[in-house]
């Protein structure tokens, strides 16, 4: 089954097309010069009516038609969270490569029907986390890989935020998100330090949550829409606003994860910190140290990392030249269906524990853990 287009041009349609669409992925897929943007799906015109005279793109209400009608070759989602598996298998069966947005799922179980789907159909299936496009998280991986830090025990892994509770609707109800700040953002710090760390498999996970934020409105931001748009969303939320998780893996590994919309800190966080028996790496914005010992003495050495380019841009055109070069899975340092699904299972797992109280197993089956790289 050939996934490359005849006439060597992907036509790109769109389901779901709100800012993440309108502000990345179409800008710089435009960009490309064998890309053709033909469709979007969403629930309300109105609200998308400007992209779609911009890019000259047909409508569509409902993202099955889209499929059946236009028929492309490449599907990006960036619906609610709940939608990405259904929208991705839909979209894989009828013979599209597939760029979802983070998360994957909101599910082990549906998270690997997708990867069965892609796998069956022989189409490519790439979770959009675009941090890994990112110069000093590479960096970080070449270190762990090349063992600079000896053997990796511990990481802390922090996404905080002091004020930022999304706007809409869609980020704070549960059945569309899923959950709250550990969906939204600790998603992307975890699938980072995994792939810095090559994926190790995780064997169980115990979490909590807690919601201390729910009915204050002036802790939200203005994303993805201001806080005084018609879109905003001013009732209570009944996701969490503070998540964290302790992942045990079975080389005996621990990972500490704290994700959070809201909360009294002085300061935003976002860092991670692996730490070894020969050293150590710090990642935080767009920088990383190494801290080690030469002669005995501390050292913390800041590698050059150089102009860093657009993530997203970076994302997008890997996608678009694995589909032109016949492949069929996502290519390095993408994030393929297999590894997405893994940082689905420990999120799922952090939910879990916070809703059981207790310690919970997370079972990845062997046949997925086999295929882990690219």
């Amino acid at each position: 089954m050939s996934s490359v287009p005849q006439t060597g041009v992907v036509k790109v349609g769109f389901v779901g097309c709100g800012g993440i669409v309108q502000g990345a992925h179409a800008p710089n897929l435009v960009q490309l010069p064998n890309v053709k943007l033909v469709a979007c799906a969403d629930v309300d015109r109105a609200r998308v009516s400007e992209f779609l005279e911009k890019y000259k793109l047909n409508f569509y209400s409902d993202y099955r038609e889209m499929l059946s009608k236009e028929n492309p070759d490449a599907v990006i989602i960036a619906t609610p969270n709940a939608l990405h598996a259904p929208v991705a298998i839909d979209a894989l069966e009828n013979g599209a490569h597939v760029l979802t947005e983070k998360p994957m799922a909101i599910s082990l179980e549906d998270a690997v029907k997708m990867v069965e789907t892609a796998r069956r159909r022989q189409r490519i299936l790439m979770v959009g986390h675009n941090m890994r496009f990112q110069r000093n998280i590479q960096v970080g991986r070449k270190f762990v890989t090349n063992g600079r830090l000896g053997r990796i025990y511990h990481i802390r892994a922090l996404h905080l935020r002091r004020r930022g509770i999304p706007s809409t609707v869609t980020f704070l109800q549960r059945k569309y998100s899923g959950g709250g700040p550990m969906w939204d953002i600790g998603v992307h710090t975890i699938d980072a330090t995994m792939f810095m760390v090559n994926f190790p498999r995780p064997v169980s996970v115990i979490g909590k949550v807690y919601s201390a934020f729910s009915d204050k409105t002036y802790m939200r931001m203005d994303y993805p829409v201001p806080i005084t748009s018609q879109f905003a969303y001013t009732a209570p939320m009944d996701v969490e606003d503070f998540a964290m998780g302790l992942v045990r893996f079975e080389d005996g590994l621990t990972m500490y994860i704290e994700a959070t919309w809201a909360t009294y800190i002085n300061e935003d966080r976002h860092e991670v910190a692996i730490i070894g028996t020969e050293g150590g790496l710090h990642y935080s914005g767009n920088s990383i140290s190494y801290i080690h010992s030469v002669d005995e003495e501390y050292v913390t050495s800041t590698p050059m990392i150089g102009q860093q380019q657009s993530a997203y841009a970076l994302e997008d055109k890997a996608f678009i030249d694995a589909i032109v070069k016949g492949g069929a899975k996502a290519p390095y340092p993408a994030c393929t269906g297999e590894q997405g699904l893994l940082t689905t299972a420990i999120i799922e797992a952090i939910y879990k524990s916070a809703e059981t109280g207790r310690e919970v197993s997370v079972n990845i089956p062997q046949w997925v853990y086999e295929s882990m790289g690219w």
